[in-house]
């Protein structure tokens, strides 16, 4: 590190803590509000989550579906509130959320492959979100209908 530059701690927290599955996220921000109860609400609010894909609009839908294959929908959907899995699949054109329903109805999968498949969809997200191409609110006065 160059002598003098500072470190934005909230920042560098919140980007590590990003690239964490779900479960690592809770240790770490368990550990950190056992020390400091607001700076864990702080970085929780602020982290981007799976549910937020509730917030994605039928055109930021379009920027992401074509990144990622059908089949992690399927998968990470298995794990998803009822309200993101009736969003997501509300925006797919007809023969899309055929497919998808079907992956949904399809025998169990173990929670492991469920959770893996919602990451590899946040690291596109992630990707979209950094160069500015999509936009996730998690104030639902600004969910777009």
């Amino acid at each position: 590190m160059a002598q003098g530059k500072k470190i934005d701690g909230f920042k560098a927290a919140l980007e590590m803590l990003q690239h964490l599955d779900l479960a690592a996220q809770q240790n770490i921000l368990a550990d950190i509000a056992r020390q400091d109860p607001e700076m864990a609400i702080r970085l929780k609010s602020s982290l981007t989550t799976f549910d937020d894909l509730q917030y994605l609009t039928q055109s930021m839908l379009l920027k992401l579906w074509p990144e990622i294959h059908i089949n992690d929908w399927g998968l990470a959907l298995r794990g998803s509130s009822l309200e993101v899995k009736n969003h997501i699949l509300s925006l797919l054109s007809k023969n899309n959320r055929n497919d998808v329903d079907e992956l949904l109805r399809g025998k169990p999968k173990p929670l492991k492959e469920v959770m893996e498949a919602q990451g590899r969809i946040m690291e596109v997200v992630m990707k979209l979100k950094e160069r500015g191409e999509i936009v996730l609110s998690k104030s639902k006065s600004e969910k777009m209908v």
